[in-house]
């Protein structure tokens, strides 16, 4: 038998690039859920501590890390998707970090009010029920039509979990918090486009493989988050940062989409995360 750390196979047996760990390892969601987090709060004016940020980072890996090994599970052989082949080989080793970042996890989380830990619990049933549509043997199909949808909106969702349940729900946030449900699935509506010759190859789902002309609408659905940026600075213009950050993510998603058929697959990927990483600017 391998021993678990083996490095993985194909391109990457010769060395991976610095940049493209991050989401080797499943540490791109995190780190855009915790930049969108510390946004929101920084323009709500609310304090959530370091506990909560460090929950949502954990809680995204978990997610994302252990979406990564369902689909390993059922991968017979080498693929051309470098972050699944990693968790195909290093399947044993990652799902033991993956239980004692489970287990950190649930330390926070039993420390958080009463009220935060009963929406919690709500918001991990959801997600335990977009995993079962997703990698049950006879509803994934039909729930892979509309995959990048729920997993935009539920990570987005996830994101503002600790603001809407902390500071008043108010015109500008429920604006902005639609601009960044339509970002986060503008992303995965475009890595899914990317991907899906190796998506089928794996038997994996998506709603590229049943819209064509997906990309066709993608610069319609471009226009959505800098509207409602403009919509919120008029309402009040001391959200005027974030918004003018969430419109930037839109145009650069557009324009990464244009460039992609010139780029390096996996870098296109990077960049597809990278590009929500756009708030992080007003944080300075």
């Amino acid at each position: 038998m391998k021993p678990v750390a083996t490095p993985i196979s194909l391109n990457i047996s010769r060395g991976l690039p610095w940049w493209l760990w991050p989401n080797i390892l499943s540490l791109d969601a995190p780190l855009v859920a915790v930049v969108g987090l510390a946004a929101f709060a920084q323009a709500m004016g609310v304090d959530l501590g370091w506990e909560r940020p460090l929950l949502l980072a954990l809680c995204a890996w978990l997610a994302y890390c252990g979406d990564r090994l369902l689909d390993a599970r059922r991968l017979n052989g080498p693929v051309e998707s470098g972050r699944h082949e990693f968790a195909r080989i290093n399947l044993r080793l990652l799902g033991y970090i993956w239980l004692v970042a489970l287990t950190v996890a649930v330390v926070l989380a039993v420390q958080l009010s009463y009220g935060e830990l009963l929406a919690g619990i709500g918001l991990a049933a959801a997600v335990g029920g977009y995993f079962l549509l997703q990698h049950h043997p006879e509803l994934r199909g039909m729930a892979g039509r509309g995959k990048e949808l729920m997993a935009g909106a539920g990570f987005a969702a996830g994101t503002l979990f600790f603001i809407v349940l902390n500071a008043p729900v108010t015109l500008p946030l429920v604006l902005l918090g639609m601009a960044w449900v339509v970002l986060c699935a503008m992303n995965c509506l475009l890595i899914a486009g990317w991907d899906r010759v190796q998506d089928m190859a794996m038997e994996q789902h998506s709603m590229a493989q049943h819209w064509p002309e997906m990309e066709r609408a993608f610069p319609r659905l471009a226009m959505a988050p800098p509207a409602l940026a403009g919509v919120t600075a008029v309402v009040d213009a001391a959200w005027l940062p974030l918004a003018i950050a969430l419109a930037a993510c839109a145009v650069a998603l557009l324009e990464l989409a244009r460039r992609a058929p010139q780029m390096d697959p996996e870098a296109r990927r990077v960049w597809a995360d990278t590009v929500l990483l756009m708030p992080v600017l007003i944080l300075f």
